[in-house]
């Protein structure tokens, strides 16, 4: 690593240039963490000829998709294919996931790396490649990590809290290296102060706090104005149907019609909701709803039972679209599929282009979504399993009426951008 290529921040030196036995740089996003961790080991590799050196992450995907893949573009180099990286000097730099690590007993380290080291829950996977830690082949040998803060998790116990001599601990904030990111990016970052606050201390300020993990997705003022809106109708009148189908003995099956008022604004015009129904009633009743109300598209909840609703619609010729809640989503900001249809909820709401029923059950539910963010910065809505666990409902009422709003770009771009008659797009 040279600085005449690359000008360290203060916070950036002290880390890469440490010789600690256990540095740590735990800091906000967009401080460079993963590029300074990836700077430090390849530097040391170069320096002490025959190194051998670990970088671990979590999870495959992330180790394949994000750690290999920065590797190779910050310096411009391909990792093999068996997920070494060997230097002309005789070092070698091993990338390895979670699931890996216990079948390396028998090596000896002259340095590791831990990558996003808080999705780990304890300091287990640290201390089993401390006991690896004994190449002789340099001055001195170390054990990396870098992490964001997560309250008092295992490194706020050992590098924090009651730090041993060994520990070194580096810290920062986002705005410490404000100048070298978008000013856009800084601006949203600044918002988020009020829209996600415990997102903002933790991910940003790099608060060691125990903040509640989730932040609400909408205020209750969004939500009570919402039923309050005056739409003019411009005779659009495109409607969707979503169909939440439930799983356990409180949930609820709940029916959704949303109706079109022009092309960006929509209404909700009717809700239903059944319990303990079978799926040949759930399936009549998506069919008489069809006819009744001339819906364009239908929707179906297709985890679990809701699949057996999809299947038998589609034996009637009735071709709803399957939702299915943990499918990759098309936006990689979002964990899946669910999460980024209640954010793209949220636009309808922040925008006023949602008016819903005054339904006192749904605007509670509503008002119960929380979100957090993973250590990828993938937004992600809290689980219904989850919601079960704190003691909360499932919020069966808001999931309906977000699928529907999931599919209200396709409407409109199947019939006016192709020009389709309706009947071409009737389900």
């Amino acid at each position: 690593m040279s600085e005449s290529k690359i000008q360290l921040k203060d916070y950036q030196a002290d880390f890469c240039y440490t010789q600690a036995r256990y540095p740590a740089l735990v800091a906000g996003i967009g401080t460079g963490k993963t590029m300074m961790l990836l700077a430090k080991i390849k530097n040391f590799c170069e320096l002490y000829p025959n190194s051998l050196a670990l970088i671990v992450r979590k999870e495959y995907t992330d180790l394949k998709d994000s750690t290999i893949k920065d590797f190779e573009r910050y310096f411009n180099i391909t990792v093999g294919a068996d997920k070494d990286y060997k230097f002309s000097n005789g070092s070698v730099i091993m990338f390895r996931h979670a699931g890996e690590i216990e079948v390396l007993k028998n090596i000896n380290l002259s340095i590791f790396g831990i990558e996003q080291a808080e999705e780990f829950e304890d300091e287990q996977q640290f201390t089993f490649l401390r006991d690896r830690l004994r190449r002789d082949n340099a001055p001195y040998r170390q054990g990396c990590i870098i992490a964001n803060a997560n309250g008092h998790n295992w490194i706020w116990r050992m590098w924090v809290n009651n730090p041993k001599d060994e520990f070194d601990l580096t810290t920062a904030q986002t705005f410490d290296n404000a100048d070298n990111l978008p000013a856009d990016f800084i601006a949203d970052l600044k918002r988020m102060e009020l829209e996600a606050p415990n997102h903002y201390k933790q991910y940003v300020l790099n608060s060691f706090e125990e903040l509640g993990a989730d932040d609400l997705l909408l205020t209750g003022n969004i939500v009570y104005q919402s039923p309050k809106l005056i739409f003019y109708d411009e005779g659009t009148q495109r409607r969707i149907l979503a169909v939440d189908v439930a799983r356990f003995g409180e949930d609820e099956t709940v029916f959704t019609i949303i109706q079109s008022q022009n092309i960006r604004q929509w209404a909700q015009i009717y809700q239903h909701s059944w319990r303990d129904k079978d799926l040949m009633q759930i399936v009549g009743k998506v069919l008489d709803l069809r006819r009744e109300f001339s819906v364009d598209l239908i929707a179906i909840d297709d985890v679990g039972v809701g699949g057996g609703v999809t299947d038998r619609l589609s034996e009637q010729r009735q071709i709803p679209e399957p939702f299915i809640g943990n499918a990759k989503p098309s936006n990689i900001l979002y964990q899946d599929k669910r999460s980024e249809g209640f954010f793209r909820m949220k636009e309808f709401f922040d925008k006023g282009d949602i008016k819903i029923m005054n339904d006192n059950v749904l605007m509670e539910q509503l008002m119960s979504i929380r979100y957090k963010f993973k250590s990828d910065a993938k937004k992600a809505i809290v689980s219904k399993d989850e919601m079960r666990k704190d003691g909360l409902k499932s919020p069966d009422r808001a999931d309906a009426l977000m699928m529907a709003l999931y599919y209200t770009d396709r409407i409109f771009s199947e019939r006016i951008n192709r020009n389709l008659p309706r009947e071409a797009v009737m389900t």
